[in-house]
């Protein structure tokens, strides 16, 4: 009687824990672009765009056994600098017995591997789930997230910020040893 039970019980959920991340991705409701710790703003022909590319990735992943885990202070020092996506879901989901109802990995050039850590209703704490890419790596979605983002204008010439600061530092330093030497 008990085999029985554990086949009917048992076999599903061993089954429903190995799907691969992908799997999750046609349930979802809004991607989102994280840059330095603020999302920027897409149009909706861009997050179709994103959504496209990132569903091309995961499908050339692997979800494997991950080490990783993440602490809302982590989530937040990580999401502070660099590119990440969110994937949003209207709903609470589970991948390899671990739930979540939001998404966010980092996209970096040369990127084989990645981590997904898991929110759940707005918090981001425990194991991440890992995905291995196949046969490439994510510079595809690196390129085109990288060609979204302004690149961050430099000063013209004659304008140098170091060269200003300089001058200022200088003007201070003589001003001061001015008056040391009046007193």
């Amino acid at each position: 009687m008990w085999r029985i039970l554990f086949f009917f019980m048992g076999v599903p959920m061993m089954i429903m824990s190995l799907f691969e991340a992908v799997d999750v991705l046609p349930y979802s409701a809004n991607y989102d672009v994280m840059v330095d710790g603020k999302t920027i703003e897409m149009t909706i022909d861009q997050k179709e765009e994103l959504k496209t590319k990132v569903e091309e990735l995961f499908a050339n992943c692997h979800t494997m056994p991950a080490f990783g885990v993440v602490t809302p202070e982590i989530f937040q020092e990580q999401t502070k600098n660099g590119i990440y996506v969110s994937i949003k879901f209207d709903q609470t989901y589970m991948l390899n017995e671990l739930p979540f109802d939001e998404l966010v990995f980092g996209v970096g050039k040369d990127f084989y591997g990645f981590n997904l850590m898991r929110g759940n209703k707005g918090v981001f704490d425990g194991r991440c789930v890992y995905l291995s890419v196949i046969d490439g790596n994510m510079d595809e979605l690196y390129n085109y997230l990288s060609s979204m983002v302004s690149p961050i204008e430099a000063p013209s010439e004659g304008e140098s910020v170091t060269e200003e600061m300089t001058k200022s530092e200088e003007v201070f330093k003589t001003e001061n040893m001015e008056e040391k030497i009046s007193d």
